[in-house]
């Protein structure tokens, strides 16, 4: 069932068995999982089934750290999430992701990536995916194209990498008729949490107070509660929620909101192929995405990045790199009119809902972003203008990266945040080694060179340093709730039936593509709370049990191509906002 929070009568107590906040990746996969069992679901979703301006001003807030995007466009209020505004890169963390690095400060997960492993598969099958295969070599048989041949590194420093693309997969879109048959799960969209009530020593949640923009509002009663609601609003309703806890739910060691993350992004530096045979295709990002690079209906992405052993003998962290063609009349503020325009046209929001200074950035620079669109469409070699290497690295978990609460109130009352982005100096050493020793690589290989222009340990960070829009790290998962908020389970230390799925639990988080990871995440946390209720919780294994590193075995999923020529695929190719 999916209803409208408004039909509920003042003051009425909704009880249920388990109530799910968010109704974004990781709150639609755990309601999937969750429907059709013997128990009862309040899924809770704060935006409506489509985007609305007044919805979405609820996540205005302020930037006082790194610039940063304003705060209610990096986001999406409506049912679906942050899937409504993902580019669709998938990759699964690597195995180090997950280890204690004596060289990256608060490094270290309390599970491994085996805890993890099982639930990609599924994963895969609700992003839209094809099997589970990440090995370059396949990929690039599989496509068998001359322009999609990988550089052939001849030692352990640089390697390729591929990520698989969703079409993206809209989740709220594809997966709403699946829950409004449900039996059991009940959905409520325009349904705002406002506060978690825990009373006395604050062991246990009793309640949760939830608003609608109508005016009404009611109490959900649940024995298992699960805030999925992203990296920047978990905290902000864990810290507003102070009436029992004056620091906050879960907050006794003024951890909540601490380690904000995103994925620092760097658009610097040239990479010059001297061969022409290496100028491949797959490595493009424009052109991977607006020429769909497939095998078999999965769209691919190819990658340079270090091996775990260079990473360890550099003392840098996780990394990835693409190369961006650029065309006439590239610029820093043709790409973001292009980002304006892709917003507009790929996640229908209207150009009103923007500022009157992206709006007249946008009608200034409409010439060079057809231009640019032009080339990517029609590929005329007399349109481009060289490539531009660009970089995403992996940032530290900071703790004065942080959100916080403002004295400024929402429409509900509920306090706005102010978001303070920190990076460190590993990461500009992160992005400057790697650019520099896959120049060295490239040249040893006869493949080319790159110019390196990135700055250097002590330099500023250039205005040019964006983020990728991924709100990680704010509850994050440690065993000591002195240096975490939720355990290897995901249960927040101290509360014994509140749980918090999504990327804001990620201790660190990567080279990027957080949205499968968020999925497989939720997933494991659906299979814990099934065998909580004594549900037989086998991960699921079906087709998947064929072998990962045989492409040619497994079946892709129907639903793999499906909506691969939705509206604003070249101008998302133009943005390339990732996983």
């Amino acid at each position: 069932m999916i209803t409208h929070a408004s039909i509920i009568p003042e003051n009425t107590t909704l009880e249920t068995e388990i109530c799910i906040v968010g109704g974004g990746p990781a709150g639609i996969t755990l309601a999937l999982e969750l429907s059709g069992q013997p128990f009862r679901v309040i899924l809770l979703e704060g935006g409506e089934i489509k985007y609305d301006s007044v919805g979405q001003s609820l996540y205005r807030g302020t930037n006082i750290g790194l610039h940063y995007e304003d705060l209610h466009q990096s986001r999406s209020r409506f049912f679906g999430g942050s899937s409504n505004c993902w580019a669709g890169f998938c990759r699964q963390f690597d195995e180090h992701d997950f280890e204690f690095r004596d060289w990256v400060p608060n490094s270290g997960w309390p599970i491994t990536l085996a805890d993890l492993r099982p639930h990609y598969y599924r994963a895969h099958e609700l992003l839209q995916l094809g099997p589970v295969n990440f090995d370059p070599r396949v990929w690039e048989d599989l496509i068998g194209r001359p322009d999609a041949r990988m550089i052939k590194f001849d030692r352990e420093r640089a390697i390729n990498i591929i990520a698989q693309v969703s079409p993206p997969t809209r989740l709220g879109q594809l997966y709403r008729d699946d829950l409004a048959r449900s039996g059991n799960v009940s959905t409520y969209l325009g349904a705002s949490v406002t506060e978690i009530e825990t009373p006395g020593a604050g062991s246990a949640v009793t309640g949760l107070r939830v608003r609608t923009l109508a005016g009404g509002g009611f109490r959900v009663v649940a024995q298992t509660y699960v805030l999925a609601t992203g990296g920047i609003e978990t905290p902000r309703l864990m810290l507003a929620s102070n009436r029992y806890q004056p620091a906050g739910v879960g907050n006794h060691y003024d951890v909540v909101g601490r380690y904000f993350m995103d994925h620092p992004r760097l658009r610097s530096g040239e990479i010059v192929f001297r061969n022409p045979e290496c100028n491949s295709r797959i490595y493009d990002m424009h052109s991977t995405l607006a020429r769909k690079m497939t095998a078999r209906g999965v769209r691919v992405s190819g990658f340079f990045g270090l091996t775990p052993e260079t990473q360890r003998a550099e003392r840098v962290a996780n990394t990835r790199c693409c190369v961006k063609s650029r065309f006439i009349g590239d610029s820093r503020e043709t790409n973001l009119a292009a980002l304006t325009l892709f917003r507009a046209i790929g996640e229908r929001r209207p150009l009103r809902d923007r500022s009157r200074k992206e709006v007249i950035r946008l009608l200034t620079h409409l010439p060079q972003v057809t231009m640019m669109a032009a080339g990517l469409k029609l590929n005329l070699p007399i349109l481009t203008r060289g490539f531009t290497l660009e970089t995403v690295v992996e940032p530290t978990p900071l703790p004065d990266s942080r959100v916080t609460l403002s004295s400024e109130r929402d429409a509900l009352g509920v306090p706005r945040v102010k978001v303070d982005w920190r990076l460190g100096e590993l990461e500009k050493r992160t992005i400057r080694r790697t650019q520099e020793i896959l120049g060295e690589e490239l040249a040893r290989a006869g493949a080319g060179e790159v110019l390196v222009d990135a700055p250097r340990e002590g330099e500023p960070w250039p205005d040019s340093i964006v983020g990728c829009w991924h709100h990680m790290g704010t509850a994050r998962m440690h065993a000591d709730p002195r240096k975490g908020v939720v355990d290897s389970d995901c249960r927040v230390h101290g509360i014994n039936n509140l749980f918090i799925a999504g990327s804001s639990v990620f201790p660190t988080c990567g080279s990027d593509t957080p949205t499968i990871n968020i999925v497989a995440l939720a997933l494991r946390l659906a299979q814990h709370i099934k065998c909580q209720y004594g549900i037989d919780a086998a991960t699921r294994v079906d087709w998947h049990t064929a072998s990962s590193d045989s492409v040619e075995r497994t079946e892709v999923f129907g639903r793999a191509a499906a909506n691969e020529a939705g509206s604003g695929s070249a101008v998302a190719a133009l943005t390339g906002r990732g996983g």
